[in-house]
């Protein structure tokens, strides 16, 4: 009885594994070729087509197929499935006629003819952005900005020049947000190079971007950062408390990213810390770090400071519980670059959250005294907390 049963086993098992494979093979194996496509439209874009069409009615058909030769001059595919009838061609670099011959394939592997049509693409995104953009001096550096309506992923290289003349690639940016902004800093106040070459995935590449200028060169404009040993603890009568929790009135300018600021939560916004610069200094540009007491697990939420305005005095105003005697120097807001809702970032994000929420002044005037008032938090939290604050300008005194 045993035997039986394992051999009536042994049988549904073949017998399912062979229905198995009937399932995924051919309806009917021949050799006749399908139909071609109908009705067949396409739309230029940047780099590639739109291409659209009518499938055959015919139950045997498995896929669609455009084949081309791409830019580097290799043979490539797009497929598209039989419920589909759409198919998106990208990356080409330049705007030379490409030729697109689209079949159709039935279950059998058989390839109807070739419906074909010759055109031009629009202009390849990467050259689309490099007209965008611009290399301009900045406060330690240079600053690059571009535009990339499509949002297409692209790979921007920032370069600099070394002590020989010779320029380098010294950091790259990966991106696909509309709109993006980047500084190299550290350089002095003399003439030198910057220049900048956009790539795609894939691998077309733009010529090297230079700077607007006669030389294509750029004099930095000077800056230096605050020595924070020299800063000095303020206390004003509407300041919040900064030591809560595990958080201490000094770790904000200790420079160690381990360490927070901390408010209770129990006081109404706005939250106003005061800080005593210890030199009379025309800000340049300052960084705030959200907190990374716990690497990126705080990134974009908790207390950590979404909205906020900074204010500065060069001589310390009466202290009446008001900004009455303050000048308010900017607006602040902390972006996430990729704009995904709480609790979803991705790599530019964390990017971002390790070099600090960063904003520059145009025309600051001379302070000591600094205040950030913060009226909103990353997630509405009633407290605040901060890792690190940091400052760069020109000191007069």
């Amino acid at each position: 009885m045993k035997k039986l049963f394992s051999l009536l086993a042994i049988s549904l098992f073949v017998l399912t594994g062979c229905e198995e494979d009937y399932e995924h093979s051919p309806i009917a194996a021949d050799s006749s070729a399908p139909k071609p496509i109908e009705n067949l439209k396409y739309e230029p874009i940047h780099g590639g087509f739109n291409i659209s069409y009518d499938i055959p009615d015919d139950k045997d058909i498995l896929y669609v197929k455009a084949s081309y030769i791409n830019t580097k001059g290799e043979v490539s595919e797009v497929r598209a499935s039989s419920y589909n009838n759409k198919i998106q061609i990208l990356g080409f670099g330049d705007t030379s006629d490409r030729t697109i011959d689209i079949y159709v394939v039935d279950r059998s592997e058989n390839i109807s003819e070739a419906i074909s049509f010759t055109a031009k693409p629009l202009e390849s995104p990467v050259n689309v952005i490099k007209e965008t953009m611009s290399i301009t001096e900045d406060f330690g550096g240079a600053k690059f900005h571009w535009v990339n309506e499509e949002k297409v992923p692209i790979i921007i290289g920032l370069l600099a020049q070394e002590d020989d003349g010779s320029l380098v690639e010294v950091e790259t940016v990966y991106t696909s947000q509309s709109e993006t902004s980047n500084s190299l800093r550290g350089y002095d106040a003399v003439p030198q190079k910057f220049a900048a070459v956009i790539r795609d995935r894939y691998d077309n590449i733009s010529d090297t971007i230079y700077p607007a200028t006669e030389d294509k060169m750029l004099v930095p404009l000077f800056e230096e950062r605050l020595d924070k040993t020299k800063f000095k603890k303020l206390i004003l009568s509407n300041d919040t408390n900064w030591d809560a929790w595990e958080g201490d009135y000094t770790n904000f300018y200790d420079d160690n990213m381990e360490t927070i600021v901390h408010t209770q939560g129990d006081h109404p916004m706005p939250q106003i810390y005061s800080i005593d610069l210890g030199v009379v200094v025309k800000l340049s540009r300052f960084t705030l770090h959200q907190r990374l007491s716990h690497g990126s697990a705080h990134a974009y939420t908790h207390g950590n400071p979404k909205k906020y305005t900074v204010y500065g005095a060069k001589e310390l105003p009466e202290d009446n519980g008001t900004m009455e005697g303050w000048i308010e120097l900017k607006d602040c807001e902390s972006i996430k670059p990729s704009g995904l809702p709480i609790g979803q970032n991705t790599d530019e994000d964390i990017d971002h959250l390790y070099a600090g929420d960063e904003y520059t002044f145009e025309e600051a005037p001379e302070i000591r005294y600094f205040r950030i008032a913060v009226t909103e938090t990353w997630d509405g939290a009633g407290y605040i907390n901060a890792s690190q604050i940091t400052f760069w300008g020109n000191i007069t005194n």
